[in-house]
Order: C-alpha cells, then structure tokens, then sequence
C-alpha cells in the first residue's frame, strides 16, 4: 500500500512541477500572441485531450514532463503567429519562463512551508554558571536569533557564527517567549579552548518566523539550492561524480517515497528541491532542452538572422533522442540498484 501511495505522489508532484514549468511558456506565448498548437502534461499516447480556442490541451501516458508545442516551433512555417517569425527577445524570454515558474514556484512553496512548519533553530538548554552567556542574563529556552552580524536562519549556522563573532563584544538576538531581546556578550574568547565561546549548550527547536523573514530565507535558501546545482554539474564535467550520484525516475519516486513515510512536511521540502533541480537542468545548453534553445538563439541575434529550421530541428530531434536514451539509461541503472 505505501509503494502504490508514493508511487501516486511521485506522480501529482511530477505533473505539478511540469506543469508550472509549461505553465511559464504558455502564459508569456500567449501574451506576445505566439500560435500555441498543444499544452500537454505528461509524454507518450494522448489519454485523454481538449481544444479550446485552438489549443489542444492534453494529458499523456508517461508522468515524465509536459511540452507546450508551438506554431512553427521546429519547422518553417508562414503565419505571422509562427515561433519561428516572432523577435527573438520575445522567443527568448518564452523559453526562459519555464525554468523561471519553477524558481517562483519553489520559492512560494518554500515560504508556505516555512510559514506552515518552521525550521530548527539553536535554543539554549543550558549554560556554564560563569559564562559570557550568564554574564549578559542569557535563560533557558532562549532561541539564537542572530549572533554578531550573522542573522541565523538554521540550527547548523549558530557554531560557524559564533566562531566568525567579534570576541571583545558580540551582540546577540535572541527570542523569550515571543520578544526578542538584544543581548551584549563580552570577552567570548576561550583561551583553553582556542575559539570563541558563548558557555551555552545549544540544541535544535521547533521555530516559527515572521511571514517577512518566511520569505527572505526562501528567496536565500534557494539561492543556495541553485549555487549547489551548478557545483554538482562542474563537479560532473570534470568526473568527480560516483556511480549512484546521479538518478532518473525511478529514483525520484524511490525519493519521494521515502519522503511520504517520513511525513508531508519532507514531501513540500523535496517538491522546493525538484522544482529547483527542473529548473537548472532545463537551463543547461543542451540540445532538446531550454537552455539548448537559448544557445541557438543567442547565435541568432549574434549573427543577425537565424540558423536553417529544419536543420535546428533535426538537432532538437536528436538531442531529444539522445535524452530518452540516457533516461532509459538511469532507469535501469536505478532499477539495478533497488534490487541490489
């Protein structure tokens, strides 16, 4: 039963986050009155369709994306709605709106489970009798806030924090029992130690911020998600990745899986992280792919007119190809794993 529920979930979290991605390119096309010929959720046989206003909107077999197909998109074509006849700022900021839904999305999401949820913050447990902490009348169950210049927005920062702090004078933010109170601490330097130290024993605790700062450490915590994706693909071009690091969707749903055991608030965690991850892949310049569109037309309005159709398409053709195949690849590859 736990397998079919996050096989199910695995599925509604796909589609969702295709969905906004396709989304982004259908809303800006229609609005610069592109020629939208299919928006399409999922990939494969048609299950079940629709047209209105010319449009045929579409569900597919496989849960592995969507498209927004365009008038004119890979072929040439001469109607004035045509893709291929439309300036190529408009073009390009279509294709870039799939990727930038996922970012909003993620970023949304990631405020409204912040706001729901809260994160783990440092809370004081307890603290050395003579201490600097004692000193500046630090209680129990004061949660760290802020520690010298640092505003802390994990349980994980308050060490680095407190070791980056001014050791003559730090100022600490702290919140007791909803105030927040401003706290100086003197002479934080331990000598026996080697390294600055409060005298407090710190452990994670339940927190809930201000909508306002729910929304500025998710603008900040994606923004790390981002930096870290575009580590993790240098690190695979120079071949520092490892068999397992990389996977399809098989383990995505064996992810999401996980997720659903370990509770609702993992799953809106793991839906921020893959909404991301759509996003950045999409944007890598590759062919098939948005950021393999962006190239093409970035040589488009480098050389003042754009490359031969058919024959662009017929590299979006392969490169498509070439992407399936390495799916199938990574399915495999993930299958062998589970059953190992």
């Amino acid at each position: 039963m736990t397998t079919i529920v996050s096989i199910l979930v695995a599925v509604i979290v796909i589609g969702v986050l295709a969905f906004v991605h396709e989304l982004g390119h259908f809303w800006v096309a229609r609005k610069f009155g592109f020629g939208v010929l299919e928006f399409a959720i999922g990939m494969g046989p048609v299950l079940w369709k629709k047209e209105k206003n010319g449009v045929q909107y579409s569900l597919r077999a496989l849960p592995l994306g969507g498209m927004c197909r365009f008038e004119g998109e890979d072929e040439d074509c001469d109607s004035p709605t045509a893709f291929n006849k439309q300036a190529v700022w408009k073009r390009m900021l279509v294709v870039v709106a799939g990727p930038f839904m996922n970012l909003l999305f993620a970023v949304v999401f990631a405020t409204v489970t912040l706001a729901a949820y809260g994160d783990y913050m440092p809370e004081i447990l307890d603290f050395a009798a003579v201490s600097p902490a004692a000193e500046a009348g630090m209680q129990k169950g004061d949660v760290l806030l802020r520690v010298g210049d640092k505003q802390l927005e994990y349980y994980t920062e308050a060490t680095d924090a407190i070791l980056a702090a001014n050791s003559e004078s730090c100022i600490v933010v702290v919140d007791r029992g909803g105030e927040r109170l401003e706290l100086t601490l003197y002479d934080i330097y331990s000598e026996a130690e080697g390294r600055n130290m409060l005298g407090v024993t710190i452990q994670p605790a339940r927190y809930r911020f201000p909508l306002l700062t729910c929304v500025g450490n998710s603008f900040h915590y994606i923004g790390e998600l981002v930096q870290t994706m575009f580590g993790f693909f240098g690190s695979l071009f120079k071949g520092e990745v490892h068999d397992g690091d990389v996977g399809g969707p098989v383990m995505i749903v064996d992810v999401i899986g996980q997720a659903v055991r370990l509770g609702f608030e993992t799953v809106l965690r793991l839906t921020v992280l893959l909404s991301v991850n759509l996003a950045i892949v999409n944007l890598l310049p590759l062919p098939a792919l948005d950021g393999g569109r962006l190239v093409f037309m970035l040589i488009e309005a480098v050389r003042g007119k754009p490359m031969d159709p058919d024959k662009e398409g017929m590299i979006h053709l392969i490169g498509f190809a070439l992407l399936m195949a390495l799916v199938v690849f990574l399915t495999y590859k993930d299958v062998m794993r589970l059953l190992q």
